[in-house]
């Protein structure tokens, strides 16, 4: 038989021995979060240190080549989960190169997980200064927005993406050399991807949406608000990144100039517009190659036509008339369309034996030169 006084003292000695290796392993997780702690932090501050090094080093270089900063933030902050710098305003000068940039603040952040990949917010005012290309003269802009935000990813040698989102963007321009550039443009909401393709690592992916776009051209008429849409695929418009400077142009005239066009629709007034094809650029900017298009609301291209050009409405509509012949009806997604294939030889532009007219060539300064060389 057993005593009840050895049972009660076995069962005590037994909560203490489990009280003690509890206690001990408490400790043990205090101790192992501490340290983990410790070396997190110590992590975060040597990248901080390697960081900021390496954006001084960018600095100085911008200095070194004329260059002017304007930033409150001195260092890093954002410990620990991340790395940040917020400038309020912000600024950037080249006097040399006449060009000067400005925003009332600049927040950026990278996650310390993935350094590469940087997130942006700019806040307004924009206020840009800069020397147009070909000796046009200088460019003024002043821009504003409600949300402006920008990612980028870079790999080991080449851009991954950079995105740009904004909404309720307003500006204003001057550039008295060139009367064809708008004096003001807005934008209900606007968006810009570029990518590297998944099967091409020197391919460029290019899309970008607007909606509710408008520009006031002086001596031109107020068109209907535009709405487009935009994919594209620009094989040799990736290189790689060299001194942490990208110049896609160059690169993508040498590789051909070639234009995947996956979809370029477009609505304005009314009357819509799909595209999609393969086209080329040469050199000296001029447009050549096969594009399919869709269009709706056909009927309201003359009064739009009118309001681009006056006096064009009779002549598009003499066109419409043969051009018709050449469209032929197509179920896409519930919607009868007219559809035809243009093509587009040395930047003229027919359906069949019916021509269009011709698209004006692409400036493109002095890329092509140095893509030729």
């Amino acid at each position: 038989m057993i005593e009840p006084a050895k049972t009660n003292a076995t069962a005590q000695t037994d909560a203490k021995h489990r009280s003690r290796s509890v206690g001990r392993k408490f400790k043990f997780v205090i101790v192992a979060a501490v340290l983990l702690c410790a070396l997190w932090a110590g992590g975060w501050f040597w990248a901080n240190r390697i960081a900021t090094e390496r954006i001084a080093a960018m600095k100085a270089d911008f200095i070194a080549e004329g260059g002017v900063i304007g930033c409150t933030a001195d260092q890093l902050g954002g410990f620990p989960f991340k790395f940040s710098i917020d400038c309020t305003p912000a600024s950037l000068e080249l006097p040399a190169r006449g060009f000067s940039a400005s925003v009332g603040a600049l927040e950026a952040i990278a996650l310390i997980y993935n350094p590469g990949h940087v997130l942006a917010s700019l806040r307004g005012p924009l206020e840009l200064q800069a020397q147009m290309a070909q000796g046009l003269g200088p460019i003024d802009v002043e821009a504003n927005w409600s949300s402006l935000e920008t990612s980028v990813r870079v790999g080991t040698s080449r851009l991954k993406r950079f995105s740009a989102v904004a909404d309720d963007l307003t500006s204003t321009i001057s550039a008295p050399a060139d009367p064809r550039i708008p004096t003001a443009a807005r934008a209900k909401h606007a968006e810009l991807h570029l990518l590297q393709n998944d099967s091409d690592a020197t391919a460029l992916d290019l899309a970008t949406t607007v909606d509710g776009f408008a520009a006031t051209i002086p001596g031109a008429p107020t068109l209907p608000d535009l709405s487009a849409k935009l994919y594209a695929i620009l094989p040799g418009a990736l290189p790689e990144l060299r001194d942490r400077h990208v110049d896609p142009l160059p690169a993508w005239l040498a590789a051909g100039g070639q234009v995947k066009l996956g979809q370029l629709s477009i609505d304005i007034g009314g009357f819509l517009a799909n595209a999609s094809g393969d086209l080329t650029v040469a050199r000296d900017g001029v447009i050549s190659g096969r594009v399919a298009i869709r269009v709706d609301q056909l009927e309201k291209l003359p009064d739009l036509a009118e309001t681009i050009h006056p006096g064009s409405r009779n002549r598009v509509a003499q066109i419409l008339g043969p051009l018709s012949a050449f469209l032929k009806p197509v179920q896409v997604d519930g919607k009868t369309w007219r559809e035809t294939t243009l093509t587009i030889k040395n930047g003229r532009v027919s359906a069949g034996f019916i021509p269009l007219g011709r698209l004006p060539p692409l400036k493109l300064g002095n890329a092509a030169g140095i893509a030729g060389s």
